[in-house]
């Protein structure tokens, strides 16, 4: 179908497109980065399904909303002229369309073609399992989803996370040849947090070997480096020597392209 096109699934981590400190504050510096190294893919021959995370624009109203636990029944003070839960789950929805209309506008300058589909818009539940159709991928363009707060029928609604869209994509895409994580602040997996002057990157990792790192409890609260460690392997499980799969500092634009192009570079390569 896609005639020689490479398949590549690409996640922009919400850390690398948004600063952590303050709310709904994007960073605009790497926004505009990573839509050139975007850009510069398809030049290449990438077909690419693009995933981008949440950072400062879901993971601080998600987290003082417990918008991951679905609808309590506990009081909540009001935050922002927010007073209940729903409104806190239509609020970060109306967020998370704001960053991606900021990433879409750096694309647009650059003549990239793309159709956004909003999780919440198509998906129901969360986790590896969760119920919507990908069939959006066989698009001609490229395809952006995002991390996203989405109903469920048991506990009304809950996050479904850019990771677990990666390893949906990934696995029932098709002859997908990279998936990479564009990570915020390291080089890959570390064997310590990345501010500890004794951390050193992990070459390879699979599940056997375990963390060093523990990720930001204070923001992420879909699991943090863990989480997407664990979902990256069972990518690699399920699809095999077809696809490499990488974590990379995404600051670092050319180990974006070369991953993505699956040319040797330096990160952590999950087996």
């Amino acid at each position: 179908m896609e005639g020689g096109l490479r398949k590549v699934v690409l996640k922009l981590g919400g850390g690398l497109l948004t600063n952590k400190k303050g709310l709904c504050s994007p960073n605009i510096e790497a926004i505009q980065q990573s839509a050139k190294t975007i850009s510069e893919l398809i030049y290449n021959g990438c077909k690419i399904a693009l995933v981008h995370g949440a950072g400062s624009f879901g993971h601080a109203r998600a987290k003082t909303w417990k918008l991951s636990e679905g609808k309590l029944d506990q009081k909540f003070h009001p935050v922002d002229n927010i007073c209940s839960q729903l409104e806190a789950v239509n609020q970060v929805r109306k967020d998370m369309k704001k960053l991606n209309q900021i990433l879409t506008n750096e694309l647009d300058s650059l003549g990239v073609q793309y159709n956004v589909f909003h999780p919440h818009e198509w998906a129901k539940g969360f986790g590896p399992n969760f119920e919507g159709k990908l069939d959006f991928l066989d698009s001609d363009v490229m395809s952006i989803v995002h991390g996203d707060v989405v109903d469920d029928e048991k506990q009304g609604f809950g996050i479904l996370s850019g990771d677990d869209l990666m390893f949906r994509i990934a696995s029932e895409w098709g002859d997908v040849k990279s998936c990479v994580f564009a990570l915020a602040d390291c080089d890959g997996i570390m064997t310590h947090p990345p501010e500890n002057p004794e951390s050193k990157l992990i070459p390879e990792w699979s599940p056997k070997m375990g963390f060093g790192s523990e990720h930001d409890a204070d923001h992420d609260v879909t699991g943090g480096i863990a989480y997407k460690a664990i979902r990256a392997s069972e990518i690699s499980k399920n699809n095999g020597n077809q696809t490499e799969v990488w974590f990379v500092d995404g600051r670092r634009s050319e180990r974006v392209f070369d991953a993505c192009m699956g040319n040797l570079t330096l990160g952590t390569k999950i087996l």
